[in-house]
């Protein structure tokens, strides 16, 4: 009967044990015994309700073992005097990122809804307190709290809220959460200046792709740089950012980082001059999934635990098969780029050990200064690259001066190899324009006389542009200047023995005319447009262009006129913007004109 009468007065101790605060004009710490109940009975808000049974946990060194689904806590208060109507608000402290969203009553009566336990059963608020107004016309209380927790592990207690869990008027715990979050941004502010300082060079590396067309590796670093700032202030510091939830901040991290993977594809493959592999596709999807699976585990579902650190990880792995693919596997780029392969390693070492660091070894100096390691690591990566590329584009910039000066060289030797007009008066007047796509072109027209006064006139056209197809002229001008022969189809077939085996795959396009005293011209095509007589086409015989086969006969054919007009392919394949081709019509109707209007 003792022992019965004293287990009875030991629970209703238990159950009537009370906060007592001292003053509401400073925030006074829910420091005592609190009860705690897992399941969910609307009974539970009740002041009346006997909660002896319930769990005992003390405040702030208790602990409670975390579960899923719903849990109350309840606690009594005794307030001091205070003025009638005086505004009152809980502080409910800051917890670990998990899945809680919590309603408090005051006396039974709904005071706050903190998440929505319908709204945000899932998904987790942001680790920051929060304050609920509480009405102040009474002097003893009974706090409830009912919440919803989900399965993410020991730092989703909401013990953790409560032992920073405090009371007072409501200007004092504003205040306090102010604080808190001053205290908070101080403690990340270093990683933010970081991180905003490296949004200039971010920015800068956009851009400068606007006119600097030849240097897209800028613009996919500078995506890359940008993805990486992003998701270092998310994860330093979401509380200061617009968003309520960590489902929120978990989907923000998986987009930036989808931006990011594109960007460092995009710089690999672009500084390296690389082509994208099968291996790149897959590492850049893999990575894609791994930070998809963590945004869906760290969500609070019930699944296994995959982390951002777990996805992190798996993300420097594929970042490091993406630069093997596009950067070390690359022929000839280690010998010229030794300084970026060693920028670029460091950095994905770095992350390795960040990260590795984090599941398997547990290096407690490591995790403690991991955001500022990484950071770190970025913003040295960041200048170095720059430095880098900097280096490498003036590089690239003073090989373009010296191929444009060589171009240009090209070009005066072209035009001295290109004949001369005839004196003024010769029977024949000649108006030629030549106007080559680039420095040097595959055009060429050559005006030889011969000692009969006969005159012969050339105009070709090597297949492609560029260099190439120059040199291949100055071999056709060379061969044609050391023909004797006066006969159109022979010096067409002394250019095509001459050319053929040289041509590279290509050939030459050339039509060849004699202007005799007599008046008559003598014309032997070999595939070039042919000539306009007095605005009508000459009606030639197209033989086989040259250089494509060794032995090659071509016909003359003899007409007259008084006006010839001689004109490459680039006259009747000009475009309009609108793509359209001038054509053979067009070119026979303005073939009357001058060379300069023709031009």
């Amino acid at each position: 009967m003792r022992a019965f009468l004293l287990l009875t007065l030991t629970g209703a101790i238990a159950a009537a044990q009370t906060i007592e605060v001292k003053s509401l004009f400073q925030t006074a710490p829910l420091a005592g015994v609190w009860k705690h109940q897992m399941g969910d009975d609307p009974r539970w808000a009740d002041p009346a309700f006997d909660d002896s049974a319930w769990a005992n946990v003390q405040m702030p060194e208790g602990a409670v073992q975390p579960g899923d689904g719903s849990s109350w806590y309840r606690v009594r208060v005794h307030l001091p005097e205070h003025p009638p109507g005086e505004p009152l608000a809980l502080r409910i402290g800051a917890f670990g990122r998990g899945g809680q969203a919590y309603e408090v009553f005051w006396n039974g009566q709904l005071a706050g809804v903190v998440g929505g336990l319908d709204v945000i059963p899932w998904g987790g608020l942001l680790p920051a307190p929060k304050a609920v107004d509480v009405p102040g016309d009474t002097r003893d209380a009974v706090i409830a709290i009912r919440l919803r927790i989900s399965k993410s592990g020991a730092t989703n207690r909401f013990d953790q809220a409560l032992r920073t869990s405090s009371i007072g008027a409501r200007q004092p715990i504003g205040f306090s959460i102010e604080t808190w979050h001053s205290e908070r941004l101080q403690s990340v502010l270093l990683q933010l200046v970081m991180g905003v300082s490296l949004m200039i060079p971010a920015v800068f590396f956009l851009m400068l792709p606007l006119w600097r067309r030849d240097a897209p590796e800028y613009f996919w670093f500078g995506l890359w740089l940008l993805s990486a700032i992003v998701n270092r202030i998310l994860v330093a510091y979401p509380e200061g950012l617009a968003v309520r939830t960590n489902l929120a901040v978990n989907w923000s991290i998986f987009l930036a980082t989808a931006i990011g993977i594109l960007g460092w594809v995009g710089f690999q493959a672009a500084f390296f001059r690389s082509r994208l592999t099968r291996p790149v596709w897959c590492a850049a999807a893999a990575s894609l999934i791994a930070f998809f699976v963590a945004t869906l585990f760290t969500i609070g579902r019930n699944l296994p635990t995959f982390t951002f650190n777990h996805a992190s990880l798996a993300l420097a792995c594929c970042q490091s098969i993406i630069y093997y693919e596009l950067g070390w596997r690359t022929p000839g780029v280690r010998e010229r780029a030794g300084a970026v392969h060693v920028a670029i390693l460091a950095y994905l070492a770095l992350n390795f050990v960040v990260f590795g660091n984090s599941i398997v070894w547990s290096v407690e100096a490591i995790r403690s200064q991991a955001t500022v390691i990484r950071t770190v690591s970025l913003l040295l990566f960041t200048f170095a690259m720059a430095i880098l590329m900097n280096q490498r584009s003036a590089r690239l910039m003073s090989e373009r001066r010296r191929l444009a000066r060589e171009m240009e060289s090209a070009a005066e030797i072209q035009s001295l190899l290109l004949t001369s007009l005839p004196a003024a008066g010769s029977f024949y007047q000649v108006d030629p324009v030549y106007l080559p796509a680039s420095e040097v072109g595959g055009d060429f027209f050559q005006i030889l006389e011969r000692a009969d006064g006969s005159r012969l006139v050339l105009v070709g056209d090597v297949s492609g542009k560029g260099l190439k197809a120059a040199m291949l002229v100055s071999v056709a001008i060379g061969i044609l200047r050391n023909e004797q022969s006066s006969s159109p189809g022979q010096i067409l077939s002394a250019l095509n023995h001459g050319l053929f085996g040289l041509t590279g795959g290509g050939f030459v396009t050339c039509c060849c005319a004699r202007f005799d005293l007599a008046g008559t011209v003598a014309i032997a095509n070999a595939g070039h447009p042919a000539p306009y007589a007095d605005g009508r086409e000459v009606d030639t015989e197209s033989g086989l262009p040259l250089g494509i086969a060794e032995d090659v006969e071509y016909a003359e054919t003899v007409t007259a006129g008084a006006r010839f007009t001689f004109v490459s392919d680039g006259v009747v394949e000009a475009e309009n913007t609108a793509r359209e081709l001038f054509g053979f019509d067009r070119t026979r109707e303005i073939s009357t004109k001058s060379a300069q209007e023709i031009a």
